[in-house]
């Protein structure tokens, strides 16, 4: 049986490859899971930003919603305004046609006493 020499530097050579390998290697998985957690920590702060801004949409509907109740509210109470505005007109133009005479009231004013 033959004894096979590996050379003293080719050995050193060899574990120094590994050690390298190996150093890249921890570095380089460190690297990712710093990379990951980052990536993490930015998703959580986007969830966070996503969720504010559907809670601020919700509110700015809701208000919107309001708001166009109001203006129909409103809208209704103009045209209620306009109907007894053209009423009043039609009754002051019949006045004024000598048409329409002033009710007068129903009870008699007090008679005063002349001492």
């Amino acid at each position: 049986m033959q004894t096979i020499a590996i050379p003293i530097t080719l050995l050193i050579s060899l574990a120094t490859f590994l050690i390298t390998v190996g150093g890249v290697w921890f570095v380089t998985q460190k690297r990712v899971r710093d990379l990951e957690f980052r990536a993490s920590g930015h998703d959580k702060k986007h969830e966070q930003i996503i969720t504010e801004i559907n809670s601020l949409k919700t509110e700015v509907n809701a208000e919107i919603n309001s708001l166009r109740t109001e203006i129909n509210d409103v809208k209704v109470e103009i045209a209620r305004v306009q109907g007894s505005i053209m009423t009043l007109n039609e009754k002051f133009d019949l006045f004024i046609q000598g048409r329409l005479i002033p009710a007068t009231p129903l009870t008699q004013p007090p008679n005063v006493a002349v001492a």
